[in-house]
């Protein structure tokens, strides 16, 4: 089953999706932890309030978070879910 062309295809849409993704939030959550290190004067200054630059990037970071994850759920149920159960009805066919 791993090598025919259904599956192979929801696997690279998969690949399509989560390693640029993921490589992306990698390097967004690298440049804070950089910035954080390498700038403190930068991290300190205010934004709003008590609200500083460090603050902003930490809930910024929680909200790209959630935000990748409503992604991948809509990514998933437009393009894999319809199919993999096709796929998986496919199997079972094969399979009685």
């Amino acid at each position: 089953m791993q090598q025919s062309e259904g599956f192979q295809r929801i696997r690279s849409g998969y690949r399509g999706f989560v390693f640029p993704v993921s490589a992306l939030f990698l390097a967004w959550y690298l440049l804070c932890l950089v910035a954080a290190t390498t700038a403190p004067a930068l991290m300190r200054h205010p934004v709003a309030g008590p609200l500083n630059v460090a603050w902003l990037l930490a809930l910024l970071q929680f909200a790209s978070t959630f935000l990748i994850t409503w992604l991948y759920g809509r990514h998933a149920r437009a393009k894999r879910d319809r199919a993999a159960l096709g796929l998986r009805w496919d199997t079972q066919d094969r399979l009685r």
